[in-house]
């Protein structure tokens, strides 16, 4: 009679088992992602400092390219030591003089066009930190629908062991199963507990790590009950989307532009920059003919003299020529690196990819028909205890196993995402 409620205990939890095992998938993984990185992208520390930085420069393109702030000034003309206010009729009193300097043609927009490219590397900073911050969500939001399941996982195994262990020392009470059966049932308890105490760790560390991305002093819990797992591009197709749409390209790319447009001014700083004036003067003496003296206007233009051109103008041509120079070799530095990138996260996600139909379609169903036909087995005493558990861990340890490969290529399609610059610029 024992053995037989043993078997029916068996069955009703396996059943259980089965039915969390096969649930059906919902969407609500991909709303909640959505959310997340909404929550990401306004509140993340790192994504606000940066998008300060790009509102900062782009403040400074429109001051570079204006006129320099007039100069008012007011003195006194002619002003002998034996002053007299009827007797000098040359003395002005006071003289108001408006002085403007006008930079050579040019100078204005190339300044402009410096702070210009680099507001568009600014903002092309933004995107690349948008961009980092996302991926690294997405691959966290992966990492815990793997450790999640697996605690489920192992949960259901540890009731069903539970269940198992309670009715094998039964058992064997009465002589109806060998004492190894509960040692066996008993050890097996123990390691799922460890693995549970295990992952229930690491989820914590990851809350806190999501916490932190959101912008959060404080863990976030999440439920991630599936994974939406991207289609993978050919290779060829991300490598041009890569060239052409990454941010850390761009970045480099204005800044090359920003250097040229520097030479541009500097070049066009040695030419003289011309200054004019106008001036008008109060006179408050008397004519000889007793008529008070007319105030007088006074007209100037001057140009500077770029006499230190060797030590200042050419310095900065110089200066701005190293800047393109190395720039163009950060590019090409640059773009090695990502390609490089590229093919190694590719290849990482094609194995998975290839490895996801595989555990789906041929492993997991193979091992669940070996756990059902022991089960069906051990119920009619053709087979042992110890092959039941182990055809179940072996169902079990799959089902984790599936869990961190949709996991792996997730954060992968991640990776991905962020390399070829999708989503990346506001």
């Amino acid at each position: 009679m024992l053995l037989k409620n043993f078997k029916f205990l068996i069955l009703n939890v396996e059943l259980g088992l089965v039915i969390v095992l096969l649930s059906g998938l919902s969407a609500f993984g991909q709303s909640q992602l959505d959310s997340l990185i909404t929550i990401a992208e306004r509140n993340n520390p790192e994504i606000q400092m940066t998008r300060y930085q790009s509102m900062a420069a782009k403040a400074r393109i429109d001051p570079a390219g204006q006129l320099p702030d007039p100069q008012l000034k007011v003195g006194a003309m002619n002003f002998p030591t034996d002053f007299n206010f009827t007797s000098e009729t040359m003395t002005m009193v006071p003289e108001f003089t408006l002085m403007e300097m006008f930079p050579w043609f040019g100078k204005l927009s190339a300044a402009a066009d410096v702070e210009k490219y680099g507001y568009e590397s600014s903002a092309d900073r933004l995107a690349s930190v948008t961009l980092d911050v996302v991926a690294n969500l997405r691959q966290v939001y992966g990492q815990i629908y793997s450790v999640e399941k697996s605690i489920q996982y192992l949960e259901y195994k540890k009731r069903l062991l539970q269940s198992v262990v309670k009715v094998a020392e039964q058992l064997f009470a009465v002589g109806q199963v060998p004492q190894q059966d509960v040692f066996r049932a008993t050890a097996e308890l123990t390691m799922v507990q460890s693995g549970i105490i295990t992952m229930q760790g690491r989820l914590s560390d990851l809350e806190a790590k999501l916490g932190a991305i959101l912008g959060k002093n404080a863990s976030y819990s999440i439920k991630v009950d599936t994974l939406s797992l991207p289609k993978l591009e050919s290779l060829s197709t991300l490598e041009a989307q890569l060239r052409s749409e990454n941010p850390d390209l761009r970045h480099v790319k204005n800044i090359e532009r920003a250097a040229v447009a520097k030479q541009v001014y500097a070049k066009r700083a040695a030419i003289p920059d011309i200054t004019a004036g106008v001036s008008y003067g109060f006179r408050g003496a008397l004519m000889p003919t007793g008529m008070k003296a007319p105030n007088l206007v006074s007209v100037e233009v001057g140009v500077s003299l770029p006499i230190f051109f060797g030590a200042r103008q050419q310095k900065m041509i110089d200066e701005a020529s190293f800047m393109q120079r190395a720039a163009n070799e950060q590019y090409g530095s640059v773009s090695i690196a990502l390609d490089s990138r590229l093919r190694s996260t590719y290849a990482d996600a094609e194995a998975q990819s290839k490895l996801i139909p595989l555990y789906s379609k041929e492993l997991i169903p193979q091992y669940e028909a070996a756990y059902n036909s022991s089960l069906s087995s051990y119920s009619v005493g053709k087979t042992t205890f110890a092959m039941l558990i182990d055809n179940l861990t072996a169902l079990i340890n799959t089902k984790i196993e599936f869990a961190k490969i949709e996991s792996d290529y997730f954060s992968a399609s991640a990776e991905i995402s962020k390399l070829v610059g999708e989503g990346g610029r506001e």
